[in-house]
């Protein structure tokens, strides 16, 4: 496999385990309790930073060299595309809603919860979308030399959770991270 397409489709297994630390913590807010925010904060902000800023834009040039081939004009691809910018706006939304707890806005629990579920289910469906059907298209039609030039061309800036740690931007979530990897 291609070593961007690798780094995305490991982004891809890291991403969904965040998403079920992200889902178990919707899961105590939605029973009344009071999650870890500043925990759900920092998870967002590497969303925020990391997906919307590295990995989507390195999918998104992936895309737009299978779209610019000739014969070929994938739908699915556009769509991904799309959704990349649905994406980084529900993830924005989000953690507005949540630092406004941390800072004591009265906003409604349900409404919190729905933009969470949303980004959730989001993530979810597009990350599938990716892995069952844009990965492969690319891994079948592109040759060496475009991968050679999409990974030159791909933001190059380490995952800051897992690939070079940043505890001190991350430290929350690295420290949860580091936690359950100990279980």
């Amino acid at each position: 496999m291609p070593v961007l397409l690798d780094r995305l489709a490991e982004d891809h297994r890291r991403l969904a385990h965040l998403l079920a630390l992200l889902e178990g913590l919707l899961d105590r807010f939605s029973d009344g309790a009071e999650p870890d925010y500043e925990l759900m904060c920092e998870l967002m902000e590497y969303l925020i930073d990391y997906a919307d800023q590295v990995h989507h834009p390195s999918e998104d040039l992936i895309f737009k060299r299978l779209l610019a081939m000739p014969g070929q004009d994938h739908e699915v691809l556009r769509r991904l595309m799309d959704q990349h910018e649905v994406l980084a706006q529900l993830n924005r939304r989000f953690k507005e809603s949540l630092e406004g707890i941390v800072h004591e806005e009265v906003l409604p629990r349900d409404e919190v919860e729905i933009q969470g579920r949303q980004v959730l289910a989001a993530l979810r469906d597009h990350m599938r979308l990716e892995d069952e059907e844009a990965f492969p298209l690319a891994a079948k039609l592109l040759s060496q030399s475009d991968w050679v030039e999409l990974a030159a061309a791909a933001p190059s800036v380490r995952d800051p959770v897992f690939g070079q740690a940043d505890p001190e931007r991350f430290r929350t979530l690295y420290g949860q991270l580091q936690a359950e990897m100990r279980q």
